[in-house]
């Protein structure tokens, strides 16, 4: 098992991440997520707002890949390892605090680009942005079995 370095984990807390299932049929799904903390060098933490078929795929399979490209810093990574999915105790606690202080950011985030756009339709969109709630359903956590680099030129090629 690799560890996930400092470099991986400011990866992961700063990019839309990418998490790839599979049903057991072989059908795969790949949705973006965006609340994703590292709770120790090998298990990552995915809180759960809007992940149906994910999930069915998960209690059929718990094979997972979880994909992230940082191009502020030229890196790339791709993490293969098992999943499984918390719904209840201190986790789903820590979920609720981590999304609220995420969803605070976010609003911060559109604030300031409502501030400077000038295209209608945007600025419609940025308002309803700013007022969806997320609700934690769950938590899926991935304990990483495997890295790897993902983008070509990167220093630790």
């Amino acid at each position: 098992m690799q560890r996930l370095d400092d470099s991986m984990k400011l990866a992961l807390r700063t990019n839309i991440c990418y998490l790839a299932t599979c049903s057991k049929d072989g059908i795969p799904n790949v949705v973006p997520v965006g609340l994703v903390e590292i709770l120790d060098d090998l298990t990552i933490a995915i809180v759960d707002v809007l992940m149906n078929k994910t999930r069915k795929n998960l209690a059929e399979n718990d094979n997972v890949a979880l994909a992230v490209t940082d191009l502020n810093r030229l890196v790339g990574y791709q993490f293969k390892g098992k999943a499984y999915v918390v719904s209840e105790g201190e986790i789903m606690e820590w979920a609720k605090e981590f999304v609220k202080r995420k969803q605070e950011r976010r609003r911060e985030i559109l604030a300031d680009r409502l501030k400077t756009e000038t295209n209608p339709e945007s600025i419609s969109k940025i308002k309803k942005l700013m007022e969806v709630e997320y609700k934690p359903k769950a938590v899926v956590l991935i304990k990483v079995n495997e890295v790897y680099r993902t983008m070509r030129g990167d220093a630790h090629e």
